[in-house]
């Protein structure tokens, strides 16, 4: 299997929300030693924005995008020891940033996804594990949909 092939089932696993092809492929990246800058860039990063785009055009939901996290979590624990090396013992993933409700998400994520490019791969490690852990625990409040009463005549 090549590297592009590793990264796009990475990147596929992820954006379906298959936590054993995630994971298989994150763990055959290592194997092949491809570079985690590499795996964050050309496969996590991209997933979280299509997860994003996904969102913000009604194709995914809350639903699917929990799923898509507890994904994103297991690839985040292969690779974290990887990206974040030594240091590892005094990380902590940063508290989740998403301001909003449920309908702010997908645009969130894009943004996220296009700041995160020229970062290195600490600080992207940082950011997957914000939105990994952060869409996993986090009640976001229902989408703001008001209710008019009709006038009973």
């Amino acid at each position: 299997m090549s590297t592009e092939e590793i990264l796009k089932a990475i990147k596929e696993g992820l954006f379906d929300g298959e936590l054993s092809e995630s994971k298989e492929s994150t763990n055959k990246a290592v194997q092949e030693k491809v570079d985690t800058a590499q795996i964050l860039n050309d496969a996590i990063m991209p997933a979280i924005k299509d997860i994003g785009e996904s969102m913000e055009e009604g194709d995914f939901f809350m639903p699917e995008v929990k799923i898509a996290a507890k994904a994103l979590q297991a690839v985040a624990e292969i690779l974290r020891a990887h990206v974040i090396g030594e240091d590892l013992a005094n990380y902590t993933a940063p508290k989740w940033m998403g301001e909003g409700d449920i309908d702010d998400i997908g645009i969130y994520l894009k943004k996220i996804e296009e700041e995160g490019r020229g970062l290195s791969a600490q600080e992207q490690m940082g950011i997957m594990d914000m939105i990994a852990i952060g869409l996993d625990t986090h009640e976001f409040a229902p989408c703001k949909i008001q209710a008019k009463e009709s006038d009973k005549n």
